[in-house]
Formats: structure tokens, C-alpha cells, sequence
């Protein structure tokens, strides 16, 4: 991706403002109808609240958002956690580190305020005795308010992306596309590195490596975070490494995907093997991308950022410009209807954004934009991912 004739790209300074730029503060979920058990635990947690803040008031003690809660006496509770004892979870590092958050992502709505790092870390989230019974709590939520009331749901509607992501490089051994896909598999990411750094010897790719490695670091260890956040924590920790970067970042939570990208790297959701949703590039000019990074007035606000309802066997595309420059939306929906499997239509579109991208004589969306034929040789990063339901 080219920027300007001398390398780098500097708009002066004045505030650019998106028209597509959705609010990126998060939305908070309200618990759905409780069942009698989940019900009784609330309430009962509560209760012991209560007796604690009145005791504590007799003392003359007031207590505090801040406060660590040790619960000792058993709750009478019926919930059977995928036989995780949470008796000896007492910290916030343990309920971190629990397979059942960084893998299945059950607890994935986590309320800013219960997991703050900078505030809670190392804190003891409070000991809750449950009895084993028959109900068997597949999918679970977690919220919280400042005074650590936690209220926990049943939730079966629950995906990840199943699939695959891959970068090629126009030249062999170099590549300024990166990309990442979570361990849980609810995360996945591109970027595409800006190459006219290359012209003032700075590797172009280093600044997308370093978004890219950045982000699946927060999704480990905090794995609630949505695209504008995750995105936005990058940016504030790449100020010292050189170069630009588009990025286009997707996130399963629940039942919707929630989307972020700043520039021309993009995705599309298909739906019974038609376009059911296409995001929008953003560019302030042909082959002049927004773009994070040194000596650009865009910022992480400047992007676009969504939410998408999802169903069973939703499929997303996602890719770098070098991708979606190639290829045509059609030639997309046609590949899909003639591979049986997600891994045959990611090596399909692979090979073939890799062969028109060679071909001095394809017709591509970028020709038709510029009123050029052939391919455009560039580097090439695309994922293709259907929507699986948790423990199917």
C-alpha cells in the first residue's frame, strides 16, 4: 500500500470526522428473567451484604467500593460450574487465569468495574460455596456493580469463529500485513502496514506486528475488551514504534459480532450464501487510507466500529485491501457454493486473490475504480470463518 511520492503520509492538522463512526462506548447488557436458583443466589448474596455494611456501620467503619468481600458461610445455591471449584478461587489472578474464561469465554461479560486491573488486581473477588445439583450451567455471564453484587445467568447463545487466517507476502520473505486469531477463537484481527516507510528505512511491517501481537495479548488477559478498546490500547502503546497501519478488528460476544477497523482493511458477513452485511473502507483519497500511527491525524476514534446480530453458519471474510482489491464481492458468494468445507473456500480465495493479483490482464475492483486493468500486486492477509455454537 503506497501513500504518497515521498513516503510518508502527513495531512495537516485538522480534525477529520467520520460520518460512519459509530459511539464506541460500550453497552451495557441487562440480565435476562433469573431462574428460581440463580435468583436465590442474588438474593441471598445481598442479604449478606447487608448484614456486613450494618456491622461494619456499628464499628463506626464505613465501607467502600473498594472493599475485598470473603464470603465463609455457604450459599444455598444450585449450580454446577463444569465441576470448577470456585471455593478456592480467591483472587483476581485465579479467576483470571480459569480455562473456562480464556477458552470458552463463558464469563465474557465482565463488568469494567469488577475487573480493573489497575485497581483490583491481586484483590480477593469474594469465596461463593456452591452445592452441586442437577442443573448444569452451560454458558455463563458475569456482572458486576462497584459494590461487587454479582448476578449470574444462563446464556446458550453462545459462538465462536471456526476457520482460517493466513498472510502472503507479494515478495518472498517479506510481508507488511499482520493478522492474529485469539486462543478462545472469538477474536480475530488484520493489519496492513503502510510500505512507503520502507522509502526512510523503517520496516513497514513493524508497526502492524506490533498491533496485531499487542491485541491478542489483551485477549488473554482481558478478554471482555471490545474492538474500539482493544484497538485503542494499542494505539496509546505503539507511540514509540515507527510506522502506520490500517487495522480491521471482529469480536464474538454473546450472540453478535462487534467490529472495528481504521482504513481499507475489511470484512463481509454472508448469509445463506449471499452478502448479508459489507463494511465500508475508509479513505480520504485513492490509495490514501486512514491509517493509525506516526505523523497521522487519524486516531482510533476516526474508525468505524458495529455490532452485528449473528446466526449459526454465518460466514465472515476478512482481509487487507491487497484481499478485497482483487477480488470481487461475486467471486466471493461463488466460491462459497462450490467448496463443502470453510477450509477449501479460505484456500479457494486465497489462491485466487494470489493469482489475480499477478495477472497483468484480471479485472479487479480496483481497476474499475481507477479505469485500469490487471491485478494489483500486493500483499495479501485474508480469513474465512463460519459462526459455531459452544460446545456443539
Amino acid at each position: 500500500m503506497s501513500i504518497n511520492q515521498n513516503g510518508i503520509y502527513v495531512q495537516p492538522q485538522q480534525n477529520i470526522v467520520s460520518t460512519n463512526v459509530v459511539s464506541a462506548t460500550p453497552i451495557t447488557t441487562t440480565p435476562t428473567q433469573l431462574t428460581t436458583s440463580i435468583s436465590s443466589l442474588s438474593q441471598q448474596y445481598q442479604q449478606y451484604q447487608l448484614q456486613q455494611q450494618q456491622q461494619q456501620q456499628q464499628q463506626n467503619v464505613q465501607p467502600t467500593q473498594q472493599q475485598t468481600i470473603n464470603i465463609e458461610s455457604p450459599i444455598n445455591c444450585n449450580l454446577k460450574l463444569n465441576n470448577v471449584n470456585l471455593e478456592k478461587i480467591t483472587t483476581f489472578e485465579q479467576f483470571q487465569q480459569l480455562d473456562i474464561v480464556q477458552q470458552s469465554q463463558l464469563f465474557n461479560q465482565l463488568h469494567e468495574s469488577f475487573l480493573n486491573l489497575s485497581s483490583h488486581d491481586g484483590k480477593q473477588i469474594g469465596r461463593l460455596k456452591i452445592k452441586q445439583t442437577s442443573i448444569d450451567v452451560i454458558n455463563l455471564e458475569i456482572e458486576s456493580n462497584p459494590n461487587y453484587e454479582v448476578i449470574v445467568q444462563n446464556n446458550t447463545k453462545k459462538f465462536y469463529f471456526k476457520g482460517m487466517i493466513n498472510s502472503v507476502g507479494k515478495q518472498q520473505g517479506i510481508c507488511e500485513d499482520s493478522h492474529f486469531l485469539s486462543k478462545d477463537f472469538t477474536t480475530i484481527g488484520v493489519a496492513d502496514g503502510v510500505g512507503s516507510w520502507r522509502s526512510v528505512g523503517v520496516d513497514p511491517g513493524e508497526y502492524s506486528r506490533f498491533l496485531m501481537s499487542y491485541i491478542y495479548g489483551q485477549t488473554l488477559t482481558t478478554p471482555y475488551l471490545k474492538p474500539y478498546e482493544l484497538i485503542e490500547s494499542a494505539y496509546r502503546e505503539s507511540v514509540n514504534i515507527p510506522g502506520s497501519s490500517t487495522i480491521c478488528i471482529l469480536k464474538i460476544i454473546g450472540s453478535k459480532v462487534y467490529s472495528g477497523l481504521v482504513g481499507d482493511s475489511s470484512f463481509i458477513q454472508i448469509r445463506k450464501d449471499q452478502i448479508h452485511f459489507r463494511s465500508n473502507e475508509q479513505t480520504h483519497k485513492p490509495n490514501f487510507p486512514y491509517q493509525l500511527g506516526q505523523n497521522s491525524v487519524d486516531k482510533p476514534s476516526s474508525g468505524v466500529y458495529m455490532e452485528h446480530p449473528v446466526q449459526e453458519n454465518d460466514i465472515f471474510v476478512i482481509g487487507t485491501d491487497g484481499f478485497f482489491d482483487n477480488i470481487f464481492d461475486q467471486e466471493i458468494v461463488k466460491a462459497i457454493k462450490e467448496v463443502n468445507s470453510i477450509e477449501s473456500f479460505f484456500k479457494c480465495l486465497l489462491e485466487l486473490a494470489k493469482s489475480k493479483s499477478q495477472d497483468p490482464e484480471a479485472q479487479t475492483p480496483l481497476g474499475q475504480r481507477i479505469g485500469k486493468v490487471g491485478g494489483k500486486n500486493d500483499d495479501i492477509t485474508v480469513g474465512c470463518f463460519v459462526i459455531t455454537k459452544l460446545n456443539k
